[in-house]
């Protein structure tokens, strides 16, 4: 994880606001890099634009992948 933080090859979420189910609110998505979460040593596993309001977020999950309210953008 550090070494693909290091190299700009990972984006750590850590910091980001969160939902109240405690998803990561995306504020500059980034394709073509890995995002983790560096407090708590979690790879994010999927990251969703809702349909609706076109907020991004993230989730150590993979709910974002075939759920009829949000576009996933990206899946680990």
């Amino acid at each position: 994880m550090q070494e693909k933080l290091q190299s700009g090859d990972a984006i750590d979420l850590s910091d980001c606001k969160r939902t109240p189910d405690g998803d990561y609110i995306v504020t500059n998505f980034v394709e073509g890099v890995d995002y983790c979460d560096t407090k708590t040593e979690s790879w994010i596993w999927s990251i969703g634009k809702n349909l609706e309001t076109g907020q991004v977020v993230a989730s150590t999950s993979t709910k974002f992948y075939g759920d009829p309210n949000y576009k996933c953008v990206w899946l680990r």
